[in-house]
């Protein structure tokens, strides 16, 4: 039930060891036998000042000097813990009010602040803490190690109460004043981390967090709890992000800390083991989550009994997980027990509440009861507006569930207005957060934001047709974030070769290496790499930290890059009479839930208009299964196709009457067809009307600038001695000679590479290619087809779930590895597969157009929204203007005929697109059936 965002909350940390518990214990009792002795009182009073001042010293190294996040919105902590309330209601037995100093009085009310503060009692804690910060202040007493606490005390409590503003302003003052106190240093550092994870400040949160983790371990050790909880802190963070694995080990680690430390009862580590569950609920391993969720319930039970928040913190828990697993019957009566426990506790203008009645609200609308479900949407809007303000994620989030909600009623005017404003947040989200991220974090974090944009796309298909101006905000928003993660790794790396900081490019080359020392490691399995002692971990972790040092000090997004600068406007003004730009938006269905639906939106952009044009393809699941079959295997049978015209193209054919250019952006299954091989009923294919130029976004129209570069050499490399059992390509051979002789017709400088030379190490070697053309086989392997230990020299382990691992070519001794004829040592970057892992690593910003003239090299893990992730995304990454590659298994000779015709009408007419479609055109002139013609697709400039 929270449905994008989970966000967490900072939670103060209460401990008293039990030693200090005991004495104090001790002492009242001794206190109370011995009343008639003045003496004696003395005596037990000064003894117990002692006692105390040492309880209370133990007390402040993990008492309110440190928060914990946690990802269920809990705000609060166990004020019962290890008898800290004996030690707050005795802390003045050693002396009377007239006795004491002015720092002996600063300090009970701070004592008294932090016990309101416990008990939730924000208002008055507020008030107490604030008069102790000023009694410090005004009795000159700045110097006080608790003057700092003060202030670190009040930060907290004002990010619990949601004013983060005023929080920061007290937790930086705070880290100030501690930097020469490493412990009080550190604990201001994790606050301030856990602040600005809270805010959604997810960058300068890591930074500070790593800082804290190290301050912390090194005053601490690692067997600590303010270690452990640091460690939790940086697992929720990135849980937030979205890097579940990162998450679930350090919390691991931090779990395991905290059990040897305290036992199942301490609150701080049940704390940590809800955690634990919620993040198995949100990687979907609900019979794992729910089982800790059953037996955190009965601990809170025991301990605490059925009116106590952190009770009703795991029944809201719970029924979120019951909603996820379809378990309805059991969700409302949850979640209303625990609304009724917050109300009591907190009143109505609390996160807590608000989160509750939230998942209620959000409950009632999924069953379809709208009226019940308005009025708890409409209120938690307007708390969280109160209480975090209009630009926090939660904020964000309830104004999509209430548009969601109009939608679902029917209210279109109110969905629209609400829907729109929470997207144009989004985007800025975008820009605020992507600028120092790795491509793998960039990647986590569109993942969880990007359900928000197809719930819209949902939305505006459902729409009535006369709302063009709706029409015109969803093509907006696809082009601003279509392509976005290949977009911005291309201007980091654009903007760091053209840079005149040495410094910065030798950084960067350094981030080559260890990717390509990287790359060697992937080929080898966990037993092999611990047999070497070598940490692969260590060195995945150095090239993501490099990767986001180069984002940070490349200084691309400062005023360069926004996620909605280019709309439909822009891509108009571009097009001319008789041209026509098709955006297509692949999206699942949305019912209250996602469903297993699948859509296609197609956005027909023209000259004409001041809106774009929409086309609705419902059958999504039939593209990509039944109907993509039968393409497949007409094309491989060689059979006539008159069906697949009518299921992928014939709807859209209407909005581009006398349009015969067609700038089109592909999605989905559309990355896998090829659309000249559409066959009409009439016979004609759909290449005689239209000349198709594939990019990657309608945007492209706008942002492409041509590669100016004046080189004139082209690379040919072919024909390699694979070895082994893998069959020699002889076409190759032939193809990379006839292409030779036509480009030194026109002065190129040519270095062919073939036979033995054709390494990978001399391939890797290339930078400076205006042509790169690649004849040999190629591969990609889904998922499924992953067998035994290694496959084309990589671990198993590694490939799985990693389509650049999983795509490659094959080159000079490939055959020797893949039979296991050859023993490739740790040091080789030279076993003749070439990954695309490794070929996104190449320098190809200098060349104009890549040829893979191989098997199946545009096939890959199709990503909705980001294209196909194998060697198209890897040439591309490395800079590629222009890529030619094949959709599936090629003929050698009609292959050989097709490249040969290509580059004598390029050369001839200096336009690679009807170059390309020119040679299609010959080649099915001699070859009827598409398998032999239609094979290779040109996408790019």
């Amino acid at each position: 039930m929270r449905y994008v965002y989970i966000i967490v909350l900072c939670l103060p940390l209460v401990v008293v060891t039990q030693e200090g518990y005991g004495q104090i214990g001790k002492l009242l009792k001794d206190k109370a036998k011995n009343l008639a002795s003045g003496d004696r009182l003395n005596l037990l009073k000064n003894a117990a000042s002692a006692k105390l001042d040492e309880a209370r010293n133990n007390f402040d190294s993990t008492s309110f000097s440190y928060a914990i996040s946690l990802n269920d919105n809990s705000d609060l902590y166990d004020v019962r813990e290890k008898g800290e309330v004996f030690l707050k209601a005795y802390s003045n037995l050693g002396k009377n009010e007239t006795e004491k100093e002015e720092w002996e009085k600063a300090r009970d009310l701070l004592d008294k602040g932090e016990g309101f503060y416990a008990s939730g009692y924000y208002a008055m804690a507020e008030r107490v803490l604030l008069a102790s910060k000023i009694k410090y202040e005004a009795n000159g007493l700045k110097d006080d190690v608790n003057y700092s606490k003060a202030l670190s005390t009040l930060g907290l409590l004002y990010s619990t109460m949601g004013r983060y503003t005023t929080a920061e302003e007290y937790i930086l003052n705070a880290l100030d004043l501690r930097k020469a106190d490493k412990n009080g240093y550190g604990a201001s550092l994790n606050n301030l981390a856990v602040l600005y994870k809270e805010t959604g400040k997810y960058n300068e949160s890591e930074k500070l967090i790593k800082e804290a983790s190290e301050t912390l371990k090194t005053v601490h050790e690692r067997e600590s709890m303010p270690y452990a909880i640091a460690l939790n802190n940086e697992a929720m963070l990135y849980q937030a992000m979205g890097r579940y694995g990162q998450a679930e080990k350090i919390l691991d680690e931090a779990i395991g800390i905290s059990a040897n430390l305290q036992n199942e009862k301490s609150g701080n580590h049940q704390k940590f083991l809800t955690n634990q569950a919620l993040l198995y609920q949100e990687i979907g391993q609900y019979e794992l989550a729910e089982n800790a969720f059953r037996g955190l319930i009965k601990l809170k039970e025991r301990r605490f009994g059925k009116k106590h928040p952190d009770y009703a913190h795991i029944l809201n828990n719970l029924a979120a997980l019951y909603m996820q697993m379809g378990k309805y019957d059991e969700v409302e009566p949850l979640l209303k027990e625990a609304i009724e426990i917050y109300e009591r506790k907190f009143g109505k203008e609390h996160r807590l509440y608000a989160g509750a009645i939230s998942d209620l609200g959000n409950f009632y609308r999924f069953k379809e009861d709208y009226e019940a479900s308005k009025p708890l949407l409409i209120e938690t809007l307007e708390i969280r507006e109160k209480i975090l303000g209009e630009k926090h994620p939660q904020f964000v989030q309830s104004k999509e569930n209430l548009a969601i909600l109009y939608w679902k009623m029917r209210d279109h005017e109110k969905a629209v207005k609400l829907y729109t404003s929470a997207l144009d947040q989004s985007l800025s989200f975008i820009n605020e957060y992507f600028p120092p991220m790795s491509e793998a974090e960039k990647t986590k974090y569109w993942d969880k934001l990007r359900p928000r944009f197809e719930r819209f796309y949902s939305f505006v298909s459902e729409a009535p047709d006369h709302t063009g101006s709706l029409l015109l905000k969803a093509y907006n928003y696809h082009v601003a974030t279509k392509g976005l993660l290949l977009k911005s790794t291309n201007k980091i790396k654009q903007k760091i070769l053209k840079s005149d900081d040495e410094n910065l490019k030798n950084l960067y080359l350094e981030w080559l290496d260890q990717k390509e020392t990287l790359a060697r490691l992937y080929s080898y399995s966990q037993e092999e790499l611990h047999e070497q002692h070598i940490n692969r971990d260590s060195l995945e972790r150095a090239v993501n930290d490099n990767e986001k040092l180069l984002s940070l000090q490349s200084d691309v997004f400062s005023g360069e890059y926004t996620a909605n600068a280019i709309g439909f406007e822009e891509v108009q003004q571009k097009l001319k009479p008789g041209e026509a730009a098709v955006e297509f938006v692949r999206f699942r269905g949305f019912n209250n839930t996602f469903t297993n639906e699948v859509k296609y939106l197609v956005f027909v952009a023209t000259k004409d208009g001041t809106e774009p044009r929409k086309v609705l393809l419902e059958n999504g699941v039939q593209l990509e299964g039944r109907y993509f079959k039968y393409y497949n295997n007409a094309i491989h049978q060689k059979l006539v196709d008159e069906y697949s015209y009518n299921q992928y193209w014939a709807p859209i054919e209407p909005l581009l009457e006398g349009v015969k250019q067609v700038y089109l952006s592909p999605d989905g299954i559309y990355n896998q067809l090829s659309m000249n091989t559409l066959q009409k009923a009439s016979g004609e294919y759909l290449m005689n009307d239209h000349d198709f130029y594939i990019i990657g976004s309608t945007r492209m129209l706008v942002e492409y600038q041509p590669n100016n570069s004046t080189v004139k050499s082209a690379y040919l490399i072919g024909y390699p001695e694979y070895g082994g059992n893998i069959p020699l390509l002889l076409g190759t051979k032939a193809e990379i000679a006839n292409i030779s002789k036509i480009l030194a017709t026109k002065s190129y400088k040519i270095t062919t590479i073939s036979d033995v030379k054709a390494t990978e190490t001399r391939f890797k070697a290339i930078n400076d290619a205006k042509i790169l053309h690649i004849a040999t086989h190629g591969y990609f392997l889904e998922d499924n087809q992953l067998k035994g230990d290694k496959v084309f020299g990589v671990s198993i382990e590694s490939a799985r779930g990693n389509p650049l691992l999983r795509a490659g070519l094959l080159l000079t001794n490939a055959g020797n590895v893949i039979s296991n004829e050859a023993s490739q040592s740790l040091e080789s970057d030279d076993n003749g597969i070439l990954t695309a892992f490794e070929a996104m690593n190449m320098s190809l910003d200098k060349t104009d157009l890549v040829v893979l003239s191989a098997c199946e090299t545009a096939v890959g893990d199709i990503k909705a929204g980001e294209g196909v992730y194998g060697l198209q995304r890897a040439f591309l990454v490395a800079g590629a203007d222009a890529i030619i590659m094949s959709l599936w298994k090629v003929d050698d000779n009609a292959t050989q005929e097709l490249m040969t015709k290509f580059y004598s009408n390029w050369l001839k007419t200096g336009n690679k697109h009807q170059a390309f479609k020119a040679a299609q055109v010959e080649l099915k002139g001699k070859y009827k059936e598409p398998y032999y013609w239609g094979a290779f697709i040109l996408i790019g400039s």
